[in-house]
This record gives structure tokens, sequence and C-alpha cells, in this order.
């Protein structure tokens, strides 16, 4: 159960990256703006009046878009407004929105062309391009400010005087947008992405562990108990051949004939009393050889006694008679 939950928590953390990348870039909303104004009949000449430029703020560019070269030409307002005051012309006035300038026609009924119009004494400064013609908006900014300071100059465009002053005014300036959620979506994708990779591993983990005692139980892992088996069969061998020690050593040992226990049994009861007589003395004998160590024999209490009296018998008639000879002949 912890893997599918982790894997499911993994994807919703990449989602939640991929959305707010997405936000940053394919969704992000426009970094600038732009408002325009496009000409169908103008006149000969356009104005733009002062501090019209600065409607989106003192950074951006004005773009001027015409049928040849275009002139920019700046003046005092009051000079252009004599210049062009029997000629039909329209002004740009400001924005009616963040996407649009506003505009108006001015003396409809004037001339509908201008003589030579970049050569007038009136003029401060005259600039010609092709078109499109761009004004930076900073640039302008500055030469009304600073050390310059002036009052805000209008400007008027034309371009040889028979054609529309221009076809397209455009002003475009930056600003700060973004999808305010972004932060939020990096943030929760990245920590649930996160949890997701931990429970992956600890689950991972767990499953490793589980095999690894499956396979000891049912692949015949030896545990402890098997372990201890082949110990224990030693210890078992072991004493095997303790048992088996002791029993050849008993091996090495003469058994008793059946003859000798037969003829034994059948020895006259008056010889076993004499035979049985010197128990005291055995006694005796067993008790000195704890402290006074003799050579080791093999005296055999039962047996054929030995008749008293007789050459044969070389101490007390009634000790007990070797069964199998002197010691070394035995050994």
């Amino acid at each position: 159960m912890q893997r599918p939950l982790a894997v499911l928590l993994i994807l919703i953390g990449i989602i939640g990256l991929v959305l707010g990348r997405l936000g940053e870039t394919t969704w992000a909303p426009e970094t600038e703006t732009t408002a325009t104004v496009t000409f169908d009949d103008p006149g000969s000449a356009v104005v733009i009046d002062p501090g019209v430029l600065y409607v989106g703020g003192e950074e951006g560019k004005v773009v001027i878009e015409g049928a040849s070269d275009v002139s920019v030409i700046t003046a005092a307002n009051g000079d252009i407004d004599a210049y062009l005051e029997d000629v039909r012309y329209t002004r740009i006035t400001g924005a009616d929105d963040w996407t649009t300038l506003s505009t108006q026609e001015v003396n409809p009924e004037g001339a509908a062309e201008l003589t030579d119009p970049t050569t007038s004494d009136l003029w401060r400064s005259v600039e010609t391009k092709p078109s499109p013609y761009t004004i930076d908006v900073a640039d302008f900014w500055a030469g009304e400010n600073g050390e310059n300071a002036q009052a805000y100059r209008p400007l008027l465009i034309v371009t040889d005087g028979t054609a529309p002053g221009a076809d397209k005014v455009s002003i475009t300036w930056p600003v700060d947008a973004e999808n305010e959620w972004v932060p939020f979506a990096y943030a929760g994708g990245a920590a649930i992405a996160v949890i997701g990779l931990v429970l992956l591993v600890v689950s991972i983990g767990g499953r490793r562990r589980d095999e690894d005692e499956d396979w000891s139980v049912e692949d015949g892992e030896p545990g402890v108990a098997d372990q201890a088996a082949p110990a224990l069969a030693g210890a078992a061998a072991g004493g095997s051949e303790a048992v088996a020690t002791v029993d050849e050593s008993d091996a090495d040992e003469p058994d008793v004939d059946s003859a000798d226990l037969t003829s034994a049994d059948a020895a006259p009861a008056d010889g076993a009393a004499a035979g049985a007589a010197p128990a005291d003395d055995v006694a005796a004998g067993t008790e000195t050889a704890g402290t006074d160590p003799v050579p080791e024999e093999s005296v055999w209490s039962l047996g054929t006694p030995g008749t008293p009296g007789t050459e044969d018998d070389d101490s007390d008639p009634a000790g007990p008679v070797r069964l199998f000879g002197d010691d070394e002949e035995r050994r």
C-alpha cells in the first residue's frame, strides 16, 4: 500500500512543478504592455501631445510606421500649433485603455499637404529615419529632465508632406506582472515530491527485508537450529568414538574361559572354602596397594584352587591359584 501512495505523491509533486514552470512561461502574463493606434487618413501630420510618451512609465519605446521615411520633429507646443494652423492633422492625446491610444482630429477642413515640413526654422530638432522609426522613452525622458530639464515637448511626425504623417503608432512599456500562484505551485510540488520519494524508499527497504525473510524460510537458508545441528552431531560422534574406545580397551582384556568357569563350578566344596579363606589377605593387599605401588598383576579369585600341601604351592596353602600362569607369559 505504501508504494502506490508514494508513486501517487511523486506524480502530484511533478505536476505541481510543471504547473509552476508553465505559470512562468506559457501561462505567464505579458511582461510588457503596448498601446496602439492605426490611422486610415490622419492627414499630412500626426502630433503626440506632451507627456503622452510616459503613459506607461519612464521606460519603453515608441514605434512609428509610415509609407516612407519618417521624420520626428521637436519644438515648443505653440510653434507646432502655429505651423499646422491651416492643415488637417491628428493628435494623439493619451490612452483610452492599456492597449489603445486615444486620438483627436484637428482642422478637418484644412489643407491635406505640407510643403517641405522638415526645413522650418521653428524646429528644435529634426531626425529622419526609415520606417519603422523607434524612440527610446528613457532617452527622451533624460533629455527633458536631468541637467537639461524642460517642459514636456510635443512630437511632430511627418513623412514627405503629401502622404499621411503615419500609418501606425504604438507605445510599449514594461510591467511587473506575474502569476501569484507560481511560488505556491513550486513549493507545494517540491514538498509533495520529496515526501513521496521518502515513502518510496521506505517501502522498498521494507519489501527487501520481507523478501530476505521469505528466502531464509522457503529456500532453506540455515537458521539458528540448523547451524547448531552440525555441532550436536559432532558431539554425538565424539561420544560414540569414546564409547568405541572403551569397548576396544575392554576387548584387550582376556575373557574368562567358559571351561575354566565350568571346572571351577565343579570343584570340591572344600577347595572353594580353601580358596575363600585368604580373602582377608587379599583385602589387606588391596589396602597396601593404595600406598605402596606394586607391579600390576591380574589376579582372579575364580579358578581351580591348588591342593593344599602340594609342591606346586610355594606360598600359603590357602592362597589363590593363578589360572593363566605367570604374568609375563600372559602378557
